[in-house]
């Protein structure tokens, strides 16, 4: 509390200021321009009143009596000046709520006054109304937080307005009490498609010929697809094992046995990967959708030994959506798609045990992207064409080199891999079903089938329903009034 404060050097040239300001807009009322707002307050009855006074700048108070001495609660948040004996000057210096007592010239407590230093909104609003017009979006102050409130068209005005608030609310920070109207639920339907082919071919020849018993002498060459085992004799019953796939061949003549194989394989290979994961979230909020597994991997800890922690595989989507004007929606999403492999497996051991673990390796397949869409367009976000050739011979130094013969001391394969890839995402405006039963892919019951059924006609599954009543549930399904349908309609 303070009474009559001492003016300084500063004060005194901003009073001086001040009553020349006021004294041109006494003898020059139509040239005076910018003056602060003059608010009146009733002193004659002891009462409280309320002013607010936006942060660094100025307010008048008018006085219905005159006023002797003043005194501020806190004169960091504002200071007072006395302008003449009904006249108080007010400037807000920092944000907060303090308050100022009126005594008269008897020294009587005659009015209280309470004064809260807001954010310039007259200015923020301006702003607003700006950037954002037709936003049916208000502004406050309350105890030095900035609270925006009403109602955005969607969620980019309202996180527009939001950034621009916090640049005017300082610590204190923003209070968002803004809700968006209409329908802010988005489905994305999700598609990925791979078609992958593979070509392989090999050639080998394998021989090893075994002379007499007491001798025991051998000779044999190896290549791609056989395998000799290097203790041969003629009691061997099966002397040359075939690994993979080969043409074979054996002559046995007295102490002396010859055997061989011809390995000449193609391989043509093809895969089909076709997903459509299809989830449902509101808009700035994440949503995930997982179809697959998890696999367990064993991880060492220090002294508590070996841990398993688990592994994500299958088909992913995780996206963010966020409503935009005109219906444009703008996604964040990571899409993937993966698979456990037996190739490149890790296999691990334990000094202690003769345990041992296999961790399978994964090929997987993801894209990570931001785009913009109408409501209903269809975008590739991803896309890969892969062609791949491999070739390698293995052969017998010399012997390799000879024509037609040399065919026999060599081993080649030849692969060759074809990869295309492409996936592709479709946003929608979601809109919930009207309340009441729906109905459901399984709803028609599946019965098992009868022997003769099963056995002469090679049905594996029976319909309870006739074909009649369920064209009459897709023509009732057909009719149902929304605006968007989306899923699939199962028949056999």
């Amino acid at each position: 509390m303070r009474a009559h404060p001492m003016l300084t050097s500063n004060l005194v040239f901003g009073l001086a200021v001040i009553y020349f300001i006021l004294a041109l807009g006494l003898l020059f009322p139509g040239q005076a321009h910018g003056q602060p707002t003059v608010f009146s307050i009733d002193v004659d009855q002891n009462q409280t009143s309320s002013l607010q006074v936006p942060i660094h700048k100025s307010r008048v108070i008018q006085l219905q009596s005159p006023v002797s001495k003043i005194s501020v609660g806190n004169p960091e948040i504002a200071d007072i000046l006395t302008l003449r004996s009904q006249q108080l000057y007010v400037l807000g210096k920092s944000m907060g709520a303090t308050n100022v007592l009126l005594w008269d010239s008897a020294d009587r407590l005659i009015a209280a006054i309470n004064i809260e230093v807001t954010h310039d909104l007259d200015g923020l609003r301006a702003q607003v109304s700006q950037l954002f017009p037709g936003e049916d979006i208000k502004l406050h102050s309350a105890q030095g937080m900035l609270v925006l409130s009403g109602q955005a068209n969607n969620s980019a005005s309202m996180e527009g307005a939001l950034r621009l608030a916090n640049g005017f609310s300082g610590e204190l920070g923003t209070l968002n009490l803004m809700t968006v109207r209409g329908p802010q639920q988005v489905m994305l339907e999700v598609k990925v498609a791979e078609v992958s082919r593979t070509l392989s071919k090999t050639f080998g020849a394998d021989f090893n010929a075994i002379g007499n018993r007491s001798t025991r002498w051998s000779i044999g060459g190896v290549g791609g697809g056989a395998l000799v085992s290097p203790g041969l004799d003629l009691a061997s019953a099966d002397p040359l094992t075939v690994v993979d796939k080969g043409i074979f061949a054996n002559f046995a003549s007295g102490s002396f046995e010859f055997n061989s194989v011809l390995n000449a394989a193609k391989d043509n290979g093809l895969a089909k990967i076709l997903a459509e994961p299809t989830l449902t979230t509101m808009s700035g909020q994440e949503a995930v959708f997982l179809s697959g597994g998890e696999f367990p991997i064993p991880v060492p800890k220090g002294d508590l030994g070996i841990t398993v922690e688990f592994k994500e595989f299958g088909i992913g989507v995780r996206f963010i959506p966020t409503v935009l004007d005109a219906g444009r929606i703008n996604l964040k999403l990571n899409v993937s798609v993966s698979d456990l492999i037996a190739a490149n497996n890790v296999e691990l051991s334990s000094r202690d045990s003769s345990a041992s673990f296999f961790v399978p390796a994964l090929t997987k397949r993801s894209a990570s992207s931001t785009v913009e869409l109408a409501d209903g367009q269809t975008i590739g976000i991803a896309g890969l064409i892969s062609d791949s050739v491999r070739e390698s011979v293995s052969k017998y130094p010399g012997l390799g080199d000879i024509p037609i013969l040399g065919q026999l001391f060599k081993s080649k394969e030849f692969e060759k891999g074809e990869t295309e890839l492409v996936i592709l995402v479709t946003p929608h405006l979601a809109r919930p079903l009207p309340a009441g039963p729906v109905k459901l892919p399984t709803d028609n019951a599946i019965t098992t089938p009868g022997d003769a059924e099963f056995y002469l006609l090679g049905r594996k599954e029976r319909a309870t329903q006739s074909g009649g009543e369920r064209a009459a549930e897709a023509t009732e399904a057909e009719s149902l009034a929304l605006d968007d349908r989306f899923g699939y309609v199962v028949e056999e």
